[in-house]
């Protein structure tokens, strides 16, 4: 039998030198925490951004809302967006007046002025005509300026209350005008004055005659403050890579 011996003739002999390596040595709890702060902020920053958005579109639809030609209340429903200009043709009730609490206007306190006005479409509603200051104390009065019984042609935008968590519910209100209320309660103040009132308020346009101080705004937030809160998230998430990259430089030059 043959037996044939295999021998590798073409594998030279090397003599092999253990390599130095160099490992990025981590803290893994300080990493993790890193990461998910990192991440965090990132997308608290895109979210901010996606508000900002959201903001601009806003105030781009109520502005085309507001180029509109003014709608006959009678015309308003539940589906009507709030802003739509509103053309009244009537008169207020002098006597009819909620004082909406809780107002603010230039760091002073006091009340939104709620009017009750009759159109001529048969219609009753409230027409909030803007900001009148509160008194030195809560029983002082309130000097409500006079209208111009003469104009009978009013402009406004239409306005859906919104709901306030701090209203307190099922308050009873007597209603000796001009009553202050937390909050306007349309089916309660049909019965007081025994007269039907439509669910919703007139915001009367601030060059109107009897309007008064005002800072309504679309929404509590502008787009820029939404872009500024970006930038500070953004900021936060790169002192965050900033501190870890520094504490692993350190960590590595120590070892």
């Amino acid at each position: 039998m043959l037996h044939i011996r295999i021998i590798n003739l073409f594998v030279p002999h090397v003599s092999c030198k253990k390599s130095e390596s160099h490992l990025i040595q981590l803290n893994w709890k300080l990493t993790f925490f890193s990461i998910f702060f990192f991440l965090s902020f990132i997308n608290l920053g895109l979210w901010q951004l996606d508000r900002k958005d959201e903001k601009l579109k806003l105030l781009l639809k109520t502005a085309e809302l507001n180029d509109r030609p003014g709608i006959s209340p009678s015309a308003i429903t539940s589906a009507t967006q709030s802003g739509t200009p509103v053309a009244m043709h009537g008169a207020f009730d002098e006597k009819v007046i909620l004082l909406l609490d809780n107002k603010t206007l230039d760091g002073a306190v006091g009340f939104e002025v709620l009017q009750l006005f009759r159109d001529k479409t048969g219609l009753n509603f409230l027409v909030n005509r803007g900001f009148v200051p509160a008194g030195r104390t809560r029983s002082s009065s309130i000097e409500i300026p006079g209208l111009d019984k003469a104009v009978e042609v009013f402009e406004g935008y239409l306005y859906f209350r919104q709901t306030n968590p701090y209203a307190l519910e099922g308050e009873e209100v007597a209603y000796k005008f001009p009553q202050i209320v937390q909050k306007e309660n349309f089916e309660e103040l049909s019965r007081a004055i025994n007269m039907k009132v439509s669910p919703f308020t007139i915001r009367m346009h601030e060059h109107q005659a009897g309007a008064l101080p005002r800072n309504w705004q679309v929404s509590n937030i502008n787009p820029e403050k939404h872009q500024a809160y970006a930038v500070q998230w953004f900021l936060m998430s790169l002192a965050i890579l900033v501190a870890w990259l520094s504490f692993t430089i350190r960590l590595n030059r120590n070892e």
